[in-house]
């Protein structure tokens, strides 16, 4: 991996790493639920979180928070 690219990476984890601390998981399942991002974005909708579930799994991982967060869906915290 090159410095730019390490530089980049290093970067985008940055930037999403405030984002999965503003959601917590209170049941320690490794997902965010609806509820559990209902206290990090007050005015989500139902129809945005099954948005950002790409996977369809009815829970939101780092993966998808982060996704979301960089595409815009979810404000950065």
């Amino acid at each position: 991996m090159t410095r730019t690219s390490l530089g980049g990476a290093f970067a985008a984890l940055i930037a999403a790493a405030p984002a999965f601390a503003a959601v917590e998981d209170s049941d320690g399942d490794g997902m965010f639920s609806f509820d559990e991002m209902l206290v990090a974005y007050p005015t989500l909708t139902e129809e945005t979180f099954i948005t950002i579930d790409t996977n369809g799994d009815g829970g939101i991982d780092e993966e998808e928070l982060a996704a979301a967060t960089e595409a815009g869906v979810l404000p950065a915290t």
